[in-house]
């Protein structure tokens, strides 16, 4: 009879959406004895906060979605740390889900790569008509698929419990972006490397280049053997990614990066993608590697006289990169191989002019 009446009350909350507390969903995790995740578990939906103790205060790395998503997060870190003096919020990116948050740390120094102002703006963008009232039918058609899909899993204790947690998520987001909220941009920025000395701790900041972004960012503790890479490292098998504002240059410099990190003397236990749960340093070596054989694949490809359709269809996942893996149709990163090739191909043309072939050859 209890637990009846516990899924009977269960299908009433999301058959009439949710003001529950955020609280019990939210999650802190010890990594190690001064570093913490921070995060909103949701059905397919994960964005990982790191917070840092120090001496000279508080750290948290990326920000959420929206304050109204940050909000309960934060007051969850302060509860759990029992601190809440906030010394820097750092953004990897400009993605909503890693700065949106920012206006909540007003005492805070917020810290980002030199590009991460520019490339907050579609933040602002956003919560101007029209493009507001496109996003808010995206996420309330979210809301009603959730609040449908409620019943019919209410035998279901775990997957209940994620469907109640995105319903009371998408909810405060959809709020924060009728209503608009402030971006707040960094205060201090770098354009290639920059350590934030902490007393006991120190953060070394590396610019990775333009490919996920054109603000991407990965944060070393040495002390405590993390590394926090945004979304460089996205999750387990997820393609690295080669972006339309990517150049010569950042590919270079994705595998100097790398090489960097993979020395003997760099430690790395821990590191933290962006949207999944931690991984460890041998995630790092695929991803090297992955952008060192794409660079000598495609230009062999041009070389050869090979079409970009033809090399397309060469350098598939299955085929060359087994490391990694397509997602579904119609989820994030689907078919970013093909658009990862596009775009090298494009950079290989406008660096590398096309081998013309020997006449005195057959």
């Amino acid at each position: 009879m209890t637990m009846v009446l516990h899924l009977g009350l269960l299908v009433s909350m999301l058959a009439a959406g949710s003001s529950a507390d955020p609280g019990p969903y939210i999650r802190i995790d010890r990594l190690t004895p001064r570093v913490a995740l921070a995060y909103w578990p949701g059905l397919d939906r994960r964005c990982n906060l790191t917070v840092i103790q120090s001496q000279k205060g508080l750290v948290l790395i990326d920000t959420e979605a929206a304050p109204r998503l940050m909000a309960p997060i934060k007051k969850k870190i302060e509860q759990t740390l029992g601190r809440s003096d906030w010394a820097y919020v750092i953004n990897t990116h400009a993605h909503d889900n890693h700065c949106s948050g920012n206006v909540l740390f007003p005492g805070a120094v917020i810290v980002g790569h030199e590009n991460l102002a520019a490339d907050m703006q579609w933040l602002i963008r956003r919560q101007a008509e029209p493009h507001k009232r496109g996003e808010i039918d995206r996420y309330n058609a979210i809301l009603r698929d959730l609040r449908a899909a409620g019943p019919r899993y209410a035998g279901n204790p775990q997957y209940s419990r994620l469907i109640q947690s995105d319903l009371i998520f998408y909810e405060l987001f959809v709020q924060d972006l009728q209503e608009g909220y402030e971006v707040v941009p960094p205060a201090l920025t770098f354009a290639d490397t920059h350590t934030l000395d902490l007393g006991d701790l120190t953060l070394e900041l590396i610019f990775f280049g333009k490919g996920h972004s054109t603000s991407d960012i990965l944060i070393y503790v040495p002390q405590e053997r993390v590394l926090v890479t945004g979304a460089i490292a996205y999750g387990p098998y997820r393609v690295p990614e080669i972006g339309e504002a990517s150049h010569l240059e950042d590919v270079h410099r994705f595998i100097a990066v790398l090489d960097r990190l993979l020395a003997d003397e760099v430690k790395i236990d821990h590191v933290i993608p962006g949207h999944s749960a931690p991984l460890t340093r041998a995630a790092l070596p695929p991803i090297r590697d992955f952008y060192r054989r794409m660079l000598t694949e495609v230009r062999a490809a041009r070389r050869q006289g090979l079409t970009l359709e033809e090399t397309t269809k060469r350098l598939t996942l299955r085929a060359m990169f087994p490391a990694f893996r397509d997602p579904p149709a119609r989820t994030y990163g689907h078919d970013h191989q093909a658009r990862n090739v596009r775009n090298l191909w494009r950079i290989l043309a406008e660096n590398e002019p096309k081998p013309q072939p020997d006449p005195a050859k057959p």
